[in-house]
């Protein structure tokens, strides 16, 4: 069985779909550290007549020290709901697909209220139903296993509990591990190489890599098609 990992992010950009595409199973790393600096867990690009637009979810930092994703909390999420829908509808109201993906990221909001690993789940799941990506995903938090284990050992943990052979992860980043550690586990390594097709886009020239939410409102369906093209499987 071939798995791959991932922190759970807010409409998160096509190359996360790529790997589920070809995954048997993806594991969500909910109980990892949020980090402090910048990340694309709660940051990801939209689009609009100027160009990139970026979208931040906010979230509680100050006097709690280092957060597990799923311990984190939304900054008046009701006021970044309000403000993330009136964007969506001024850069994305003439989109066919903007009716439907409106309803429902609002209710979406309504059932996370301040619960960011909800909201991030949430965006993932709605994106994966509206082009029918069904590859299952466990939290790692379902697993049990935190514990003293970071990096590569608890990859290895996880992969073991699953009963994995195999994981794929983003092209290069066996740049920060070391492979022999997975190898020597008995653990094959593959790499998803994601260079995103163009596709139709809206306000001017085309701009790789945003959320796959842009996608999925230029293009609807087609979506899943434009992903798995972009996407590519190098062995290890």
């Amino acid at each position: 069985m071939r798995i791959s990992f991932s922190q759970p992010a807010f409409i998160p950009y096509g190359g996360f779909f790529g790997r589920q595409l070809n995954s048997d199973l993806m594991i969500i790393l909910d109980e990892t550290q949020f980090a402090r600096g910048f990340t694309f867990v709660n940051r990801n690009r939209l689009k609009g007549p100027a160009g990139e637009v970026w979208i931040t979810v906010p979230v509680k930092k100050k006097h709690l020290g280092l957060q597990s994703i799923r311990q984190v909390r939304l900054h008046q999420p009701e006021r970044f709901s309000t403000r993330f829908l009136a964007l969506l509808k001024h850069y994305y109201g003439h989109s066919i697909y903007y009716p439907s993906v409106s309803l429902h990221l609002k209710a979406v909001f309504e059932s996370a209220q301040d619960n960011f690993l909800k909201l991030a789940l949430g965006s993932i799941n709605s994106l994966k139903s509206w082009w029918k990506l069904d590859t299952p995903q466990l939290l790692q938090s379902e697993l049990g296993l935190g514990g003293q284990n970071q990096g590569p050992e608890l990859l290895i943990d996880l992969a073991r509990e699953v009963k994995a052979s195999e994981i794929i992860f983003p092209y290069l980043a066996d740049r920060h591990f070391d492979p022999l550690k997975f190898k020597s586990a008995g653990l094959r390594l593959v790499f998803l190489k994601y260079n995103q097709v163009p596709y139709p886009q809206f306000w001017g020239n085309f701009l790789a890599n945003l959320s796959a939410l842009d996608l999925y409102l230029c293009c609807g369906s087609a979506a899943r098609q434009i992903i798995d093209k972009s996407s590519r499987v190098i062995e290890g």
